[in-house]
């Protein structure tokens, strides 16, 4: 089964869509005992949580009544346009389901001003878990909680107004077992979410000793804040503590992150806490990162620098082999500041930060071509199409706004050193907004131009942005604490490599 995943996850998504069509029609020709399908619509005294109770009970409870065929693997809930205030956390989701809105702006689920949690997947057992077109805000401890569960989030805001000062994750997937695993998360708009501690807005976690592959497109996180000294922020970070992570990140913008420890918009973290070896691999294609306000870490990270893009790796034991990679093509990146200089790339061995004595771990940064960077802490950024020491991209960028599509953009303005200064990518066809990227010389980052023509940048070189003001966006950070705090994890190592406690 799962080897016919992974075969899957390398698929174009038309292919996916072809393929999932015809083994829904082989399951209708073939498919026998509970290869069922029920409907259950949130109204009246049907409710969100009932719902997903029946649904995990594959029988109607007390003011649900399902139409279709019956319960079995297929089930879906719908909920109308609204607003639904919770009185109390979802009930988990145990069984495979598909919970359908009718728009981010449309349905919209409330956690009563930060009082209760929201969607939690994931039993012993491996689910296929949708969740799209609907908003998420004034939650509790987490937005999306999975854990050894395939999962897909598609068209989603998660508006932390209103939400819990103590939120550690806003989404994470975690995986704990031999298995391997598929996460798709497309058109994710996460905003406006402050802490007093410790903050990851997407983690990709892995465990266990599978293969997990996350292809994680159309995302925009802005307006992320913390204000606690000691704990790191993340905005999308690839860890393994075990097994393999291969994530996928394309038209993807972070704008305004901030924090008063480690703060990492792009992560990539191997470390064998858990076995060996640890392989992380992200591809990061035609992605924005602006706006990052970080410090140089403390306790595990003590004397790291924050970075826009982030690889670190740890192996705790003799022989034990850790890797974090992180390519880069496409992207662009400014006014990103560790302390007062400038900083777009940060690269670290934490082995002995964190008490291991393993030798063979490596952690790297690698140009694949075509990025533009406003400083030179990006040593790999030697690539055909690279530019660095770029003075005028903040300058040519649009505010963070509604430029069309699902999720705001930053638009590339005349004269952007961006704009036709790119190269294909291939698979990534559109930009942010769904709007055609040609063939040759596409725009750099997460937006495309419209109407340019190869050549028609026009970069202006500069010393880099150091000691670039803070523009007063605010203070954030993302825990991860650890006594043994690992890229600012907020976990327990024990010497004998038993299992971490995690929050």
């Amino acid at each position: 089964m799962y080897s016919i995943l992974d075969q899957i996850n390398k698929l174009t998504k038309t292919n996916k869509l072809i393929l999932a069509t015809f083994a829904f029609l082989a399951v209708l020709a073939f498919g026998g005992g509970r290869a069922h399908a029920a409907t259950l619509n949130v109204s009246g005294g049907c409710t969100l949580p009932i719902a997903i109770n029946s649904v995990n009970a594959g029988a109607n409870q007390s003011g649900c009544t399902a139409t279709g065929a019956g319960y079995g693997t297929n089930d879906t809930v719908t909920i109308p346009a609204g607003a639904i205030t919770l009185a109390a956390d979802l009930p988990d989701i145990t069984v495979s389901v598909t919970i359908q809105g009718t728009g981010m702006t449309d349905t919209i689920i409330s956690g009563d001003n930060g009082q209760y949690d929201m969607f939690d997947i994931g039993t012993s057992s491996p689910l296929d878990v949708t969740i799209e077109d609907l908003q998420i805000t004034a939650f509790s401890g987490f937005a999306v909680r999975s854990v050894n569960s395939n999962v897909i989030l598609n068209n989603i805001e998660i508006d932390g107004q209103g939400a819990s000062p103590n939120i550690d994750y806003v989404i994470w997937f975690r995986f704990t077992n031999t298995a391997n695993y598929a996460v798709d998360v497309d058109n994710i708009y996460a905003h406006s979410i402050n802490s007093n501690g410790g903050n990851t807005v997407l983690r990709v976690e892995q465990e266990g000793s599978g293969t997990i592959n996350a292809d994680i497109n159309n995302v925009t996180i802005s307006d992320i804040h913390s204000t606690s000294i000691g704990d790191s922020l993340f905005g999308i970070i690839s860890l393994a503590m075990n097994g393999t992570v291969n994530t996928v990140i394309s038209n993807t913008t972070i704008d305004d992150i901030t924090g008063e420890d480690n703060v990492i918009p792009f992560g990539s973290f191997g470390g064998t806490m858990i076995g060996s070896p640890a392989t992380v691999t992200t591809d990061v294609q035609n992605v924005t990162i602006t706006g990052m306000r970080g410090k140089t870490g403390t306790g595990g990270s003590a004397g790291i620098k924050s970075g826009a893009f982030y690889s670190a790796s740890a192996a705790m034991q003799p022989g034990d082999q850790a890797r974090a990679t992180v390519n880069v093509t496409n992207s662009l990146m400014a006014n990103n500041i560790n302390d007062n200089d400038s900083s777009n790339c940060t690269e670290a061995d934490m082995t002995s930060l964190i008490g291991g004595s393993g030798t063979d771990s490596i952690a790297v940064i690698n140009s694949l071509g075509y990025n533009i960077s406003d400083d030179d802490t990006c040593t790999s950024f030697t690539e055909d199409g690279d530019l660095q020491n770029i003075s005028n991209i903040i300058s040519t960028l649009g505010p963070l706004q509604n430029n069309g599509g699902n999720v705001p953009t930053r638009a590339l303005l005349a004269g952007s050193p961006a704009i036709a200064a790119g190269g294909a990518v291939l698979g990534v066809t559109t930009d942010a907004r769904g709007t055609a990227r040609p063939g040759d010389c596409p725009s750099v980052g997460a937006y495309q131009f419209v109407g340019a023509v190869c050549g028609a940048s026009t970069p202006s070189a500069s010393g880099g942005n150091a000691g670039a003001p803070n523009t007063g966006v605010g203070a954030v950070s993302s825990v991860f604490a650890v006594s043994a705090s690992l890229l600012g994890l907020s976990m327990i190592v024990y010497a004998s490599r038993k299992r971490l406690t995690i929050k």
